[in-house]
């Protein structure tokens, strides 16, 4: 059973090399973002306990209902009284582009694809949880300099816009919370990854580092995807005393 990044990465290998065919690379992401969705989900199970993909990664990309039919899902909790109640997207950027030396290439790609994706979905079930986890290898921190941010940088510029949907009534393409995850992909701290909201300051250069940046470990997003869905679904009421 996957239950950490290190098995979602030993899941997904072999992993081909800087400059190997666009098809491995890409059949490699796939297979990243397929157990990535495992672990993510198996997290989440506790809470959510008919959450898809199933304990052993089987019904990959279940479909749920949006404003233009079926759509796939990568990690999708539904049932019979909400419909869709709490969806997960999964981006995985593996690779730095060969002319640029950076990851930046696909971010608008990646950002419209979410932007379809969230109003698709809220537009139809608009009490819907969404959250995306986009993954850059951890290198991305180190591609900067002087004015222009790194990669990782970048991508929480980049997608804090799609970001910070805190009522049913905001607007449709935004998720309610997205999240940068970073990670490491070779060498003794292999498997290692955290997070940064993309509603929080993330460093210009270097790797994000506590205290001076908010730096979440892996159960910090599930308990706070949780406590999202919660403040959707069931919000606590709290007495003054």
């Amino acid at each position: 059973m996957l239950r950490t990044f290190l098995d979602a990465l030993d899941h997904s290998e072999p992993r081909p090399a800087q400059h190997a065919k666009a098809t491995a690379k890409k059949n490699y992401a796939q297979r990243l973002s397929e157990g990535v969705a495992t672990i993510v989900a198996n997290a989440l199970r506790t809470a959510f306990p008919t959450i898809l993909p199933d304990a052993e990664g089987r019904q990959q990309e279940s479909r749920a209902r949006t404003a233009k039919g079926l759509k796939n899902l990568d990690v999708n909790y539904s049932t019979l009284e909400l419909g869709l109640g709490l969806g997960v997207s999964i981006k995985t950027l593996n690779y730095p582009d060969g002319k640029s030396g950076r990851y930046t290439k696909n971010y608008t790609r990646n950002d419209n694809e979410l932007r379809a994706e969230a109003k698709d979905y809220h537009q139809r079930q608009p009490y819907s949880v969404l959250v995306a986890i986009v993954f850059l290898p951890l290198d991305s921190c180190e591609d900067g300099a002087g004015a222009a941010p790194s990669s990782f940088g970048a991508a929480v510029r980049a997608f804090r816009h799609r970001a910070n949907r805190t009522n049913p009534k905001n607007e449709q393409e935004l998720f309610e919370r997205v999240f940068v995850g970073l990670y490491e992909h070779n060498g003794p701290d292999r498997g290692e990854v955290f997070f940064v909201d993309v509603m929080d300051a993330p460093p210009r250069h270097g790797r994000p580092v506590a205290p001076k940046n908010r730096v979440l470990t892996f159960q910090d997003v599930v308990d706070e995807i949780v406590s999202c869905y919660d403040c959707r679904n069931n919000p606590p009421f709290r007495w003054s005393e």
